[in-house]
């Protein structure tokens, strides 16, 4: 059981007091956290994979009301037009007598997983621990009774397991949650937001304080409002003042510690940063008695190594019953996945993002050991026709070659034209996938075409490109006239200057052995756009304001707006309500001197930017928050531009930035927007 909430505010200012230097100088915890990033994800690098689960009342109807069964996520049932007086008495029906929070533990632990991150509160507002601050919880407002979260914590401690806890910052049952869903019709003269983040700050504290170390603060629904909004910085300086050694996710409207793709693994898109894919085994979240398309485990766990490979973590989801027990479904796919974890979790865990291509017959992964040796785990989904095995992109021959199902099969290995071939005495095939460890004394040489980065093709004066390879060991040669690079072309050493028309070759080599096919670019010098008069330009950009449903930008132009205007600057202040609206901004933007201009539309949902009647950058489509970017070279003055946006449901965005070739991007100010008489 939670301790005292009065113990807690003791224990907070003790924690408060610990932040602070023997100087009595306060240790910004938001400072503290950045410089500990690396230390505190290590444990989390190195487990890969985590059980989620979603459980609340949603579980009580199962994805049902009134007798009729959706699809979909069970747990967004109330969005469906349930009211919070409706919705309220299902707590009456939780009454989760079979729930055993160790059976629940031991189930991930078997499963391979090394973590767990519960629903502490869904949107649906139900909390599912002794809250201080609501009786609209598992213990006042049930007939069980009981802290499940405590049980749990006090059940990971006992088998080692992590545990963390999802924490939704919308919520559709508390009166001054703002704005309101679209089906609920109580009025919203009395709803203050900023006394719903105290209060959900008070609930943070509580989970924070109550349950020992929470490896995992798991925010979700940070879609409906900014940053500043929703106070993001004081709330994740909060977490990690009390809590210094957690761990942040991406939904509190800030990109904190680690992103979150979810339902997908990401192809070309793969985060810059720590990431972690959330999956359903299912088509639903919390325990939907209707959906039976169930993932088979062998989906499961090739989707674990397609995500390991990629140096990402799998965050895969249950969603108990009422009664408190996980599907028999899931749990037989849970324990198939440790039955293959059990013999080849080592090319799972601690394992980095691969550095060879992608492989017709399978993944691999990546290990450094201490010494500075490597071992490439080869994971063949299939391996086709033939005893070989061959890896393309493999410069060197391991010390040792063997199958993790059964170490004592002999795996032959020799270099050929195009990499590395294995050849067993006999295959050793596993369900779901098989693994062969390849170890090196010293690094793995791996070797793959070079990649040219540039800010852009064109150049108004000059541009600096680098080349890059993600091989160990590899020298780059490199062409500027056209020509095939050979042993006498030039070796980089750093960034090439580019002050004309050219086209770039390079290739990889080793030992003077020409390992990589040719990778060329083209750059061309370009003109400026020439800026049209500002004679009669006016401040600020018109605006058209429209309604409707679309799934990408539709024809503004051939439409009746429900609103015109100006407007100052580029954002969504203009919009009449928070779903399911377009915009269309026209006018002009003023560059301040001739150069190659880069433009950013951070958008969701869709969106597109125009300037000087050419489209710079096209995000348009349903998605979630999501920058992309554009070139064109401009000269100083003002330039014509049009953004075309709408919105579909959830989250709202529409941010614009700019910079000249080697600037960050940075906001475009009143000051540089106009528009025409």
């Amino acid at each position: 059981m939670p301790v005292p909430v009065g113990i807690s505010i003791l224990a907070l200012s003790i924690l408060v007091w610990a932040g602070c230097t023997r100087t009595g100088h306060s240790v910004d915890a938001l400072e503290s956290a950045e410089a500990s990033r690396a230390q505190r994800m290590a444990w989390w690098q190195e487990a890969r994979f985590g059980m989620f689960i979603h459980w609340g009342l949603y579980a009580v109807h199962g994805g049902a009301w009134e007798g009729k069964q959706y699809g979909g996520y069970s747990e967004w049932l109330m969005s469906a037009g349930i009211p919070p007086d409706e919705y309220r008495p299902l707590a009456k029906r939780f009454h989760p007598i079979e729930f055993d929070a160790d059976q629940w533990v031991s189930l991930a632990r078997d499963a391979g997983m090394k973590y767990i991150v519960i629903t502490s509160k869904h949107h649906e507002g139900f909390a599912m621990w002794d809250s201080g601050v609501t009786d609209y919880d598992i213990v006042d407002a049930t007939p069980y009774g009981r802290d499940v979260l405590g049980e749990l914590a006090e059940a990971c401690g006992r088998q080692g397991i992590r545990l963390g806890f999802y924490y939704s910052v919308l919520d559709w049952d508390h009166p001054d949650y703002l704005p309101r869903h679209r089906n609920d019709a109580r009025p919203v003269g009395d709803a203050d937001f900023n006394r719903y983040l105290d209060f959900m700050k008070a609930q943070l504290t509580e989970l924070l304080t109550h349950y020992g170390p929470v490896a995992v603060l798991w925010f979700d629904g940070g879609w409906e409002h900014d940053p500043d909004e929703y106070r993001s910085e004081e709330m994740v300086r909060h977490v990690y003042t009390l809590q210094p050694a957690t761990m942040i996710n991406d939904r509190i409207a800030l990109p904190m510690d680690f992103a979150t793709p979810e339902q997908r693994v990401p192809e070309e898109d793969l985060p810059l940063c720590p990431w972690e894919t959330c999956m359903t085994m299912n088509g639903s979240w919390g325990f939907n008695r209707g959906d039976t398309n169930w993932k088979s485990a062998e989906q499961l766990v090739r989707t674990l190594i397609d995500i390991a490979s990629k140096g990402g973590n799998f965050l895969l989801n249950v969603g108990p019953t009422a009664e408190g027990t996980i599907p028999e479904a899931s749990a037989e796919r849970l324990r198939e996945i440790g039955e293959w974890m059990e013999v080849n979790g080592e090319a799972i865990y601690g394992t980095e993002r691969t550095p060879l291509d992608s492989l017709g017959w399978g993944r691999s992964t990546l290990k450094r050991l201490p010494g500075g040796d490597h071992i490439l785990y080869l994971h063949v989904f299939e391996r086709g026709g033939g005893e070989d095995l061959r890896i393309a992109g493999v410069g060197n021959l391991p010390a040792r070659a063997y199958f993790l199902a059964d170490s004592l099969v002999t795996v032959g290995a020799r270099l050929g034209d195009e990499g590395l071939i294995l050849t067993p005495e006999r295959w050793i095939d596993t369900p779901h996938a098989t693994v062969l460890a390849l170890e090196f004394e010293g690094p793995a040489v791996v070797y793959q075409p070079p990649v040219i980065e540039a800010a852009a093709r064109q150049l108004v004066d000059f541009m600096n490109v680098a080349i890059t390879t993600p091989g160990t060991g590899l020298d780059i040669i490199y062409t500027l006239d056209g020509s095939t690079p050979s042993t006498g072309s030039s070796r980089y050493t750093g960034p090439i200057r580019i002050t004309g028309d050219a086209t770039l070759k390079c290739r990889t080599v080793y030992r003077e052995r020409f390992l990589s096919d040719v990778v060329e670019a083209t750059f061309q010098k370009v003109e400026p756009i020439t800026a049209v008069s500002e004679r009669d330009l006016r401040a600020g950009l018109r605006y058209a304001y429209y309604e409707g449903e679309w799934d990408s930008i539709p024809e503004f132009t051939a439409m009746v707006p429900a609103a015109t205007g100006l407007t100052t600057s580029i954002d969504l202040d203009v919009r009449q309500r928070n779903e399911n609206f377009g915009l269309r901004l026209s006018g002009f933007v003023r560059i301040p001197s001739a150069a190659l201009i880069r433009f950013v539309l951070n958008c969701d949902d869709g969106g597109t930017l125009h300037v000087a009647g050419r489209e710079v950058v096209n995000n348009d489509g349903l998605h979630g928050t999501q920058a992309r970017d554009g070139y064109i070279a401009l000269g100083a003055g003002s330039h014509p531009l049009e953004i075309e946006y709408f919105n579909r449901l959830g989250g709202k965005t529409l941010k614009v930035e700019w910079g000249a070739r080697g600037e960050p991007p940075r906001p475009i100010t009143p000051e540089q927007l106009f528009h025409g008489p």
